[in-house]
């Protein structure tokens, strides 16, 4: 539950909407200045994001000196997640903060989640299919501004955050409070200035409409920040510059006092954000293909070694914008390869474009039941090894792709079978082969110092794990 205040006061301040200063005092002494926010009929409210376990003091001033408050409470230990972040093992996944694991399962879901025409009781049913299929994760479009086109966000009435406007912003707490209580992140697919979107140009405007959305979202647990998107700085079809992108980054950077992740929805291709000072995290588009060795090389090229990467339309069947068809070997083999690249995987069922299909409509009968399964047996797989201790380290085998902890463990996917030599270091390792089609079939075989000559046993596709024997 997010510590939240609610103080009574006028709206004729120097700053509307976010004329609520904040200072809290953490349990270690240190100081956080944040602000509050106008939640309309004379109250304001405060929010923030505990990250210490403790006793926590504030106090709220407005900015034209008409009163002052301050207060205490108690962060205590709870089964709530702390906020998703980066592994604090190993900052190539998705993590939590406080060092808890999370393997990201994300579902790309179309523009009508968040409208209100759009009936409560479907949006829970789909919630709980989700649930049960194992998402932890949703990409949600039209989520901040509505995605202004036909077949997209036009016509289904989602909260508009801009102008500011507390009422538009309580229509999308309220599900993203369902969301928190099932235990479900959220990637604005459009972020803060979304693609064909009203979102505010005047750069004053922009620092309050940024300000004013962290007031209300950062104490939230599940959710990330995306500057914009999807493809602002498209090289045929741009609708902003790459400067303009970094100003806002930087902008959105400064004000989250709080930690959350920030990245920008890239456009097919290289993440050209991924080494700017504000993202946290790379989304990437691609590469859209069934050839596993260019999928590969093309992750590692845009996986920062302390950044995840989110592979948010990398993996979308039947959607015909750029990606091949897949078949269900194609979306295993895929699947596979990606979690290979530590990336996280943004899933979709799709018959068209990102707003069409089952991603689209979110009616269960529009669903390709096979597809969902094929991609949960593989996070499942993943999910029985302590993956996150793992990195891509392509020079160690020399076939296949490999994942590995050097030194104490190593994981080769093979996809033709065949002879893998992996250069281990010092140890005796005990060898098991997996059978990539079915994981529950497993065969010890044996030992090894060397990590040479190691062949599975079949040309069918494969695994090797190796562990270091202590």
């Amino acid at each position: 539950m997010k510590p939240q205040y609610a103080i009574e006061g006028s709206t004729g301040i120097l700053i509307p909407m976010l004329g609520l200063m904040l200072f809290l005092t953490r349990p270690d002494n240190s100081k956080i200045h944040f602000w509050g926010f106008y939640d309309g009929d004379d109250v304001w409210k405060i929010r923030c994001m505990p990250d210490m376990i403790g006793p926590w003091k504030f106090e709220a001033a407005f900015s034209d000196g008409a009163g002052c408050f301050s207060d205490s409470f108690e962060c205590i230990s709870s089964d709530i997640p702390e906020m998703i972040s980066r592994d604090e093992t190993n900052p190539l996944w998705f993590g939590f903060k406080g060092g808890k694991h999370v393997l990201i399962r994300s579902f790309h879901v179309g523009d009508r989640f968040f409208a209100e025409n759009w009936p409560d009781s479907e949006r829970r049913k789909f919630i709980k299919w989700a649930r049960k299929q194992g998402y932890n994760m949703f990409s949600i479009a039209s989520h901040y501004l509505n995605r202004r086109q036909a077949g997209r966000g036009l016509g289904w009435k989602t909260p508009e955050l801009w102008p500011l406007n507390a009422n538009e912003y309580r229509k999308m707490e309220k599900i993203l409070d369902e969301l928190a209580k099932e235990n479900i992140m959220v990637f604005p697919f459009a972020g803060f200035f979304g693609r064909a979107s009203l979102y505010p140009t005047n750069h004053n405007d922009q620092i309050n409409y940024i300000k004013y959305t962290l007031a209300r979202l950062s104490s939230y647990w599940n959710i990330v920040f995306n500057v914009a998107g999807p493809e602002p700085v498209h090289d045929t079809n741009p609708y902003m510059t790459k400067e303009e992108v970094r100003r806002l980054g930087m902008i959105i950077k400064k004000l989250n006092v709080f930690g959350h992740l920030i990245s920008v929805h890239n456009q097919p291709g290289d993440d050209e954000y991924k080494d700017e000072e504000f993202t946290t995290f790379s989304t990437l588009q691609g590469p859209k293909t069934v050839d596993r060795s260019l999928l590969y090389k093309g992750l590692l090229a845009n996986h920062s070694r302390l950044k995840p990467l989110f592979a948010q339309e990398t993996l979308w069947p039947g959607n015909v914008i750029g990606h091949p068809e897949y078949t269900e070997e194609d979306i295993r083999k895929n699947a596979i390869v990606i979690m290979m690249s530590a990336a996280a995987l943004n899933f979709a069922d799709m018959n068209g474009d990102s707003s069409s299909g089952f991603s689209g409509t979110l009616k269960l009968e529009d669903r390709v039941q096979l597809r969902h399964d094929i991609v949960k047996k593989v996070w499942d797989f993943f999910e029985t090894i302590p993956f996150y201790r793992l990195s891509p380290c392509p020079h160690l085998a020399d076939n296949g792709y490999c994942l590995a902890e050097p030194g104490v463990q190593y994981l080769v996917y093979l996809e033709n079978g065949g002879t893998v030599n992996i250069s281990v270091a010092n140890g005796n390792y005990s060898v098991e082969w997996i059978n990539a089609r079915d994981t529950s079939e497993r065969i010890l075989s044996g030992y090894t110092c060397t990590g040479s000559g190691l062949t599975s046993p079949d040309s069918n596709d494969w695994f090797v794990y190796l562990r270091l024997c202590r």
